[in-house]
């Protein structure tokens, strides 16, 4: 009996150890899911520091910018002769004119085709028939 005793003595101390194992298995699950979950710390960072992350951002971008930004070539400046120059430069006063009267020309011509082709599909007139006596 006394040996049933200590069984059922070593069997519950084993079930005690067992649940205190589980309960300390799960709390150290639950510690390490919530470090191993990064979207979730970034976000409560963000929300919990948003001043902090705004002027991290913008000094990392700044030093970003100034290691990685290459500097653009300056522009070669092209030398003309006084004819081009004059050329050019008669060009660019013409310019407006020739618009004017481009868009002048055309608006006449659609005019003019527009009021031919309307007197084509009328019928002649009554009064211009020549009168035969």
């Amino acid at each position: 009996m006394d040996r049933k005793l200590q069984q059922t003595q070593k069997i519950e101390r084993l079930i005690r150890l067992s649940g205190a194992a589980r309960a300390s298995l799960d709390s150290a699950a639950v510690s390490l899911k919530e470090r191993l979950d990064i979207p979730s710390r970034l976000r409560d960072s963000l929300r919990s520091h948003p001043s902090g992350w705004l002027v991290g951002s913008l000094v990392s971008g700044l030093a970003a910018s100034l290691i990685f930004g290459r500097k653009p070539a300056a522009p070669e400046k092209k030398r003309r002769s006084l004819p081009v120059a004059l050329l050019g430069l008669s060009l660019t006063a013409v310019r407006p004119l020739a618009k004017v009267w481009l868009t002048d020309q055309v608006k006449q011509y659609f005019s003019a085709q527009r009021t031919g082709s309307s007197a084509s599909q009328l019928p002649p007139s009554p009064s211009s028939k020549p009168k035969i006596h």
